[in-house]
């Protein structure tokens, strides 16, 4: 009985903690909160299966902590395969139709450049070459794999890595919000 009031007083501890830390993990969306519960029962669920361990463990609260932030990780991870097993994605060998800037009115050409400049100078040369390529005009990943003498793997992680650095700065996002609704893809 003495080891149930001790785990429930572990759940009282670290449950609001828990809570913020994957508020804070999944970008405050509110849409998650359910999610982040499932989580965090997954997190007491594996601390009630190791809890003769985790009761002479020297940081319990520091191994919920870190128990819940790999049931995140894991379930983000799988939630991502699934969704894209359910997305019909294009052959490999389709490349994506490319406007030519040139087509763009000479206002909308000069505003395009100025935002590829801005982009240059937030994400710097190298990162910002290797969104544009791919992201933008839709180069394969593996020209460009072959190019920096990277695997395929590699590249598209550093430019997923780019992705979520563009989506945390407004103003990354708002420049490639703009040179997309340009038609530059």
């Amino acid at each position: 009985m003495a080891f149930d009031k001790w785990f429930f007083d572990l759940y009282e501890r670290n449950y609001a903690l828990l809570y913020r830390v994957g508020r804070v993990f999944l970008a405050y969306d509110p849409v998650q909160e359910s999610f982040i519960e499932d989580q965090i029962q997954e997190a007491f669920i594996r601390a009630w299966q190791k809890r003769s361990l985790l009761k002479h463990h020297p940081n319990p609260d520091g191994w919920m902590v870190e128990c819940f932030r790999k049931c995140l990780v894991n379930a983000c991870r799988k939630r991502n395969r699934e969704w894209k097993h359910r997305v019909s994605l294009p052959d490999s060998d389709e490349t994506p139709e490319i406007i030519d800037p040139a087509h763009l009115s000479p206002d909308e050409y000069v505003k395009s450049k100025e935002q590829i400049h801005l982009l240059f100078k937030l994400l710097g040369k190298e990162d910002a070459e290797l969104f544009l390529r791919y992201c933008i005009y839709g180069e394969k990943a593996s020209t460009i794999a072959a190019e920096m003498n990277v695997s395929e793997q590699a590249l598209r992680m550093r430019i997923s890595r780019l992705k979520k650095k563009i989506l945390m700065n407004k103003d990354l996002f708002a420049c490639l919000v703009f040179l997309c609704l340009l038609g530059l893809r």
